[in-house]
């Protein structure tokens, strides 16, 4: 027996009737059981954190040297994985989505994303000592000691394909 498919619905508070909802495509797409695809930047994201994979905080360096390492291992088949910047870590931030982090708190990402990540992941900077982090409870970016713990989640995006120019023969 086929099951059948089931879709969100709304109720009209006035008259009563339920009017299904069609969400149209999925934002962020499994790539597989280890990589999460946004369709709306074209980012690929490893679906857990530093944290959640290896159980462990990692400083600025140690986070790069992390994404080196899955490079190696070509995780998910590819070999290009490296920290967001600030503004790509921002595109996984909606205040109106609610995972749960590592201590419970409120993290602000996709639940397609496994529950327990850290609330904040490094992102990439090239400024003295200080390091930014993107903070997924309260949406904004706040710089912290290189060598400060914290926990980051990697990226990827496809490079940009032209297309080729007609010649007229």
């Amino acid at each position: 027996m086929a099951e059948e498919e089931t879709k969100p619905v709304v109720q009209d508070k006035k008259t009563d009737e339920l009017e299904i909802i069609d969400e149209g495509p999925k934002r962020f797409v499994a790539h597989g059981p280890l990589v999460i695809h946004d369709t709306q930047t074209g980012l690929y994201w490893l679906k857990k954190d530093s944290w959640q994979d290896k159980g462990k905080y990692f400083n600025w360096h140690e986070a790069r040297e992390y994404a080196e390492k899955k490079n190696v291992r070509k995780i998910g088949g590819f070999a290009d994985w490296r920290l967001p910047t600030n503004e790509e870590g921002a595109t996984l931030y909606n205040e109106e989505w609610e995972n749960t982090g590592k201590t419970g708190e409120t993290v602000h990402i996709d639940s397609l994303f496994p529950e327990g990540s850290f609330k904040m992941q490094w992102t990439m900077a090239d400024t003295s000592t200080r390091r930014p982090r993107f903070d997924y409870n309260q949406g904004k970016v706040a710089s912290a000691d290189e060598y400060a713990f914290g926990s980051v989640r990697i990226c990827r995006k496809d490079p940009v394909k032209t297309v080729g120019r007609r010649r007229n023969a």
